[in-house]
């Protein structure tokens, strides 16, 4: 995750092989060890899933029916599972699905949550993410509350995964693995559409609240490995630093010279492109004398939800443009 003073994009910052698929079903249930008892039939063993603390996550015995959600991820996974009517309260930066915007906030604009009024909803789980409200979860665990906070997603595969930790955790299994089939496909259609393409040299930009020092996409992030899947070369695969959301200078992307500059954060923080084709000294890279500096929709780039597909959709479409049939879609320039 990238560490920034920017608590706006912290906040933001929120994804595949069939056999990895396989694996994903493995991990919450689907196809585990098994125990026998004198001649009965092999019962199913979960295996033991590990939230952000390494702790074996427990999974509730009746499904929740008061759900607190803290961070936009884990709304966007509830959304897509269709669980809007069992949820009772999201974080600040929850948009998407509108049903869940709408819902009580329990958190404000600085990312400060509110343990009080989380405790008066009487959630029976509580779901996080990537330990970014840790200072909160062992509070929220203090109250009885159920709270459990999944780990740091680094690609596509663990994203799927998390989705169905989610439905085994809500009784929701049928429609998680449905929805983990349905981006499964979509995402082998992708990839199959840009097939034996050229490989076009990409920058994707995370935020450039810090004037020629952008935050991008870096080795060992999801973005990393959209890019891949899109068939495009990340000019900074080679830097991991910052958990794979490495600071570089206007220097670095100069002399990376990529063909394409894709700014996935919002206008406010860099993500303009008609203000990306005035950054200084930035005239004789060739994605600006091609006029190929274009955005998408930051809450499909950087949220480990299910909507990153959508961003890898945005992705591969701006990067091999004659690989697709019709417009690009509308949620590539969304904003929400």
């Amino acid at each position: 995750m990238l560490s920034r003073v920017s608590t706006h994009s912290l906040y933001r910052f929120s994804l595949v092989l069939l056999l990895a698929l396989f694996a994903l079903l493995a991990a919450c249930g689907q196809s585990s060890p098994t125990t026998t008892t004198g001649g009965s039939q092999p019962t199913p063993t979960p295996p033991v899933v590990n939230d952000y603390y390494g702790t074996p996550v427990v999974f509730p015995a009746s499904p929740p029916q008061r759900i607190v959600s803290l961070v936009p991820s884990s709304s966007e996974i509830l959304g897509a599972l269709n669980l809007q009517n069992r949820v009772v309260g999201v974080d600040y930066y929850t948009a998407y699905p509108t049903a869940l915007a709408k819902l009580p906030k329990v958190s404000d604009v600085n990312g400060k949550y509110n343990i009080e009024q989380i405790e008066i909803l009487k959630p029976d789980l509580v779901l996080s993410y990537g330990g970014l409200t840790k200072q909160y979860d062992r509070q929220l665990q203090s109250l009885g509350l159920h709270v459990v906070d999944l780990p740091i997603a680094a690609n596509l595969a663990q994203i799927l995964q998390q989705t169905l930790v989610v439905g085994r955790l809500t009784f929701t299994q049928n429609a998680a693995q449905a929805l983990v089939h349905q981006l499964q496909q979509q995402i082998d259609a992708i990839k199959k559409a840009v097939a034996g393409t050229t490989a076009p040299s990409v920058m994707m930009e995370v935020d450039d609240s810090a004037p020629g020092k952008p935050y991008v996409f870096g080795g060992g992030s999801y973005g990393d490995e959209l890019l891949q899947d899109a068939n495009g070369v990340n000019i900074f695969h080679s830097d991991s630093n910052n958990g794979g959301y490495p600071q570089v200078t206007d220097e670095a992307v100069i002399a990376a010279n990529p063909q394409f500059i894709i700014l996935t954060e919002d206008p406010a923080y860099g993500g303009d492109p008609a203000q990306a084709y005035k950054r200084p000294n930035w005239g004789g890279i060739e994605a600006v004398k091609m006029h190929q500096v274009y955005r998408i929709n930051v809450n499909i780039t950087q949220q480990a939800g299910p909507r990153l597909v959508e961003g890898l959709q945005c992705l591969a479409q701006l990067i091999h443009p004659h690989s697709f049939t019709g417009v690009l879609p509308a949620y590539c320039s969304g904003t929400v």
